[in-house]
């Protein structure tokens, strides 16, 4: 059975989910002996909250084991602490140690300057997270009730990104987190299907990132195909004789380096490569042929021929909602 508690951050309760071993693997022995861990989360922020099970360790120590933990998780690190005097403290704040002591002390600059930012800046825009968290519900799986930790399988980011996509949907209006009886917050979209779709449109991205041509690519990896020859597989449009791909902007880079790319220029070739700011919206495992159709008709709104405008609403049109 999971073991919730709350702690008090800034005068806020902070609701805490103790984590299971199998959470914590890379974790050293000494370690996982030593520390109860937990998920917290504030404003939006993913926090790794240690409390130790007997005697606190020297700041040195607690230095360390923040900095490994961190290293390995991606998160802040905070170390709950039942007591700790002045002189204590002042060693743990040389050492830049994030620390609660219950309600009376903090020690948690990053979440006190998250906290001004959060007053003066909301997001205006979707991040590439939250777009494709947007797109996933709306096309591959309803996430409608469903906590960060339940989506964590579902898409290719890690539990930290997707709790920060979920709070940029919150910020723009288009979901909200909702507390349930376990404690746990979970995702509550005001609108479905295609008025949701219509809601987001201020606040759509387009996918790509960048786009070059090349006479060949060699590589033998599977590539996603994009453009107009993915608009062409969904409707009645004709493709094109060029080959069109995605790709991350990662990948574009290693590509380019290693001279895989044979005539890489910004003007004309055999194959169109588009980089990618999130990857393929599908299924968890599922190798996609084609981009899906959201993300494409968002990749090609600018495009000013009448024929794809046209073929892109029938896009959005045949869209078969799931949330």
């Amino acid at each position: 059975m999971i073991k919730t508690r709350d702690v008090v951050i800034l005068g806020r309760p902070i609701h805490l989910q103790e984590r299971s071993k199998t959470q914590m693997k890379g974790v050293t022995i000494g370690d996982s002996l030593s520390y109860k861990f937990y998920d917290g989360e504030f404003h939006g922020m993913p926090l790794l909250f240690a409390e130790p099970k007997g005697k606190v360790a020297a700041p040195r120590s607690l230095s360390v084991t923040a900095s490994n933990l961190t290293s390995l998780f991606q998160l802040p690190t905070i170390f709950m602490l039942p007591a700790c005097p002045a002189y204590e403290r002042q060693r743990l704040i040389d050492k830049d140690v994030y620390f609660v002591v219950s309600d009376k002390f903090a020690h948690l600059p990053m979440l006190l300057a998250n906290e001004r930012i959060r007053r003066t800046k909301l997001a205006k825009a979707l991040t590439p997270v939250a777009q494709y968290l947007l797109l996933y519900h709306l096309q591959i799986e309803s996430i409608e009730g469903l906590a960060a930790r339940d989506i964590e399988n579902k898409i290719p980011y890690s539990y930290a990104s997707i709790t920060l996509g979920i709070t940029c949907l919150e910020d723009l209006g288009l979901c909200r987190k909702v507390a349930n009886g376990s404690k746990r917050k979970t995702i509550h979209f005001g609108k479905v299907g295609k008025e949701l779709w219509e809601q987001a449109q201020p606040f759509l991205d387009s996918p790509v990132e960048e786009r070059i041509y090349c006479d060949e690519l060699l590589s033998e990896d599977h590539f996603t195909t994009c453009g107009i020859n993915a608009l062409a597989h969904y409707t009645w449009l004709n493709p094109d004789s060029e080959r069109t791909i995605m790709m991350t902007a990662k990948q574009l880079r290693d590509f380019k380096a290693s001279g895989l790319l044979i005539r890489p220029n910004e003007f004309d070739g055999g194959i169109i490569i588009e980089a990618w700011k999130y990857p393929p919206v599908t299924s968890i495992g599922t190798k996609a042929e084609w981009v899906d159709r959201l993300s494409l008709a968002i990749s090609l709104r600018e495009d000013a021929d009448p024929r794809v405008e046209g073929e892109v609403e029938r896009l959005i049109t045949e869209t078969e909602w799931k949330g």
